[in-house]
């Protein structure tokens, strides 16, 4: 936890992420043109996902740094919604546990899921979520 990994972006540029638990990396908004030019103590998030393991053991995804937290609660993603396949019905997902939620208290929730590279990439260049 608080490894900073580095994501060369497609056409140039670098993006950066930080690595939290759950198996979560919070992605700096701010980026570079230069390797190895992570924003270290940043904590503005342009999004915080779970990534498959094998993204951050990618030979082009080096850590370039560490940024550790400020507490505890800054080594978690913030909660996460599940919806229920069969119901749609909301629960929280933050500290390795779930809650009942209404709809109310999942707004501007990211869902929970496991991002591929792909999925990664397409959004740091995109700049929204799909």
């Amino acid at each position: 936890m608080g490894s900073v990994v580095q994501f060369p972006l497609p056409g140039g540029g670098f993006a950066y992420g930080r690595v939290l638990r759950d198996a979560s990396v919070a992605f700096y908004c701010t980026r570079s043109n230069e390797p190895g030019m992570p924003p270290i103590g940043e904590r503005e998030y342009e999004f915080v996902v779970g990534v498959y393991d094998d993204v951050l053991r990618a030979e082009d995804v080096p850590v370039v740094g560490h940024d550790p937290g400020v507490g505890p609660e800054d080594e978690w993603p913030p909660p996460y919604v599940i919806r229920d396949a069969l119901t749609g019905r909301p629960t929280i997902y933050h500290h390795g546990t779930r809650s009942k939620a209404n709809e109310d208290q999942v707004v501007g929730l990211e869902p929970a899921a496991v991002w591929a590279r792909w999925h990664l990439i397409e959004r740091l260049v995109s700049g929204s979520a799909p």
